[in-house]
């Protein structure tokens, strides 16, 4: 909600100070967003008009994700301020487009975690810095920027270059993966952009996140695993492994599997157990006789949290289960 709707709504400067510290939350200078219904009975007219209207909502993931979705909504206010492109907004529409990790939100591309709460848009001859903006100078070919709606934005190609120019591969990688197995570009586009760049910059990164990328895994969370085991010399595990039984149905799907030292890696999360309306225990039983199987044909399964992924200790580990196995197998 911006300041001006909530004027119009009947609020003063003073109510909306009051707010901030009861159900409203100050994204970005004059733009605000409800957390939850109060028992403050002058914040009814907020409750009735979300109610009536159509608004978008914060998504909830439960984890370091959820800190992604405000820097959805600075992205969505400068579109529509540069949109307007009324006052001084009017110089920066048609030079300005997203880029980077805010031209992969507007794309719907996953982010794992939060690296970023700055909106990164490209500005001729502009590099500067602000709290709520990154501005680039950077030069995009007109075929490298489109329009989504009211977002002029890099396009899908474009976007993932930049960030495996900019950034880790924990970040570029499960994106080129989510992007290949959703068939939303090729590898060959990709490298047919790479070669337009009128900058070389960075080059040697965006072939390394290429190398690492695999359209066989299904999450951020087996994207970023597969980056561990490069940055940790963790070899030979395949992706979305199927296990079978004497009549060859399948009785388990694994994310990774070392077929050699017969060890299986699970990436665990409370989605996995949710997923299609599933009841929890119902999954977690589930998942523990699935593992009894693969270990009755001499698997051994080791489980990792999405916060695990974050730690040198669970990689370490692996490589000595690894090292141990394939010693004594």
């Amino acid at each position: 909600m911006t300041t001006e709707k909530l004027y119009r709504l009947g609020f003063s400067k003073g109510d909306i100070r009051r707010g901030v510290n009861c159900c409203l939350r100050r994204i970005a200078r004059g733009r605000y967003v409800a957390t939850g219904s109060c028992e403050d009975a002058r914040h009814e007219v907020i409750w009735a008009a979300l109610s009536e209207e159509d608004f978008e909502e914060f998504g909830r993931q439960g984890d370091m994700r959820d800190e992604i979705e405000p820097l959805r909504v600075l992205i969505r206010t400068r579109a529509e301020r540069i949109h307007s492109s009324s006052g001084r907004w009017r110089a920066t529409k048609g030079r300005e487009v997203f880029s980077h990790l805010s031209a992969a939100l507007v794309h719907g591309l996953p982010i794992a975690y939060s690296a970023q709460t700055r909106v990164e848009v490209f500005r001729p001859n502009v590099s500067r810095k602000y709290r709520h903006l990154y501005v680039r100078n950077r030069e995009i070919p007109s075929a490298h920027r489109k329009m989504l709606g009211i977002y002029a934005v890099t396009t899908m190609e474009r976007t993932l270059i930049d960030i495996a120019r900019d950034y880790d591969l924990d970040m570029s990688v499960p994106m080129l993966d989510e992007a290949i197995r959703r068939r939303l570009t090729t590898r060959p586009r990709l490298e047919a952009v790479l070669d337009e760049c009128p900058e070389s910059r960075g080059d040697a990164a965006v072939l390394r996140a290429l190398n690492l990328t695999d359209g066989r895994r299904e999450a951020p969370s087996e994207s970023i695993a597969a980056v561990r085991f490069f940055e940790h010399g963790i070899a030979g595990f395949e992706p979305q492994v199927e296990f079978r039984d004497d009549r060859g149905e399948v009785i388990a799907r694994v994310d990774f599997c070392h077929r050699d030292a017969k060890v299986i890696i699970e990436i665990d999360g409370l989605e996995k157990y949710t997923m299609d309306g599933r009841n929890p225990r119902e999954s977690i039983a589930a998942e523990k006789t699935r593992e009894a199987a693969l270990e009755a044909r001499g698997y051994k399964v080791i489980r990792l949290t999405f916060g695990e992924l974050f730690r040198t200790a669970p990689f370490e580990r692996i490589l000595g289960v690894l090292a141990s196995r394939l010693r004594t197998g």
